[in-house]
C-alpha cells in the first residue's frame, strides 16, 4: 500500500509578486498573501509534508496546481464567477485526484470561493472537507491546526 496523500486547496489572493508583471511564475510562487505566508513558514520550518499537495482556486483560472505557470492579472472572486468556475474546479481536482489517489482533500477558502467547489465530495472517492476560513485570522489559524493535524492521518514529512 502506498503512503497517504493530502491535497490543501486554498483561494488566491490579491497580493502577488512584483516579479509577476514582468514574467510568468509558478502559481505557488506567485501568491504572496497571508494563506501564502503560512505554506511558505510551514516549510521553512520542515512542517510541510512531502505527501501535501498544494491547489489553488483563482478568480482567472480556475483550479491551479502549485506548480501551474500563472501571468498577472486583477480579477476578484464573486459567487457568480466561483458558479461559472465550479466544473473546470471540480474537474481539475477530479483528475488530479485520479492520478494521484489522494487520502484526503482539504478546501479552505473565503466564502465567495466555497461555489466554486460545491459539489465536490459527490465527484471524488475519499474524504474532503471543505471550509469556510471565517475571516483572514481565523483561516491562518484553522490552516496551521491542518498543517499540524497531518502526522494523525499519516502525512509526514519522510525527507
Amino acid at each position: 500500500m502506498s503512503s497517504p496523500k493530502g491535497l490543501l486547496i486554498i483561494s488566491c489572493g490579491k497580493k502577488k509578486s512584483q516579479e509577476l508583471k514582468h514574467r510568468a511564475l509558478r502559481a505557488e510562487d506567485a501568491y504572496k498573501g497571508p494563506m501564502f505566508q503560512v505554506i511558505n513558514k510551514a516549510k521553512r520550518e520542515k512542517r510541510w509534508p512531502n505527501s501535501l499537495k498544494l491547489g489553488i482556486i483563482s478568480a482567472k483560472y480556475g483550479f491551479l496546481r502549485s506548480d501551474d505557470e500563472i501571468n498577472d492579472y486583477d480579477l476578484f472572486m464573486s459567487k457568480g464567477r466561483a458558479e461559472e468556475l465550479n466544473a473546470q474546479v471540480i474537474s481539475g481536482i477530479r483528475e488530479w485526484h485520479e492520478t494521484e489517489a489522494f487520502s484526503i482533500i482539504y478546501v479552505l477558502t473565503g466564502k465567495d470561493y466555497l461555489n466554486s467547489v460545491h459539489g465536490l465530495a459527490e465527484f471524488i472517492n475519499t474524504e474532503v472537507r471543505i471550509e469556510n476560513m471565517g475571516g483572514l485570522g481565523i483561516g491562518q489559524r484553522k490552516l496551521v491546526d491542518f498543517i499540524n493535524s497531518l502526522s494523525t492521518i499519516g502525512l509526514v514529512n519522510r525527507g
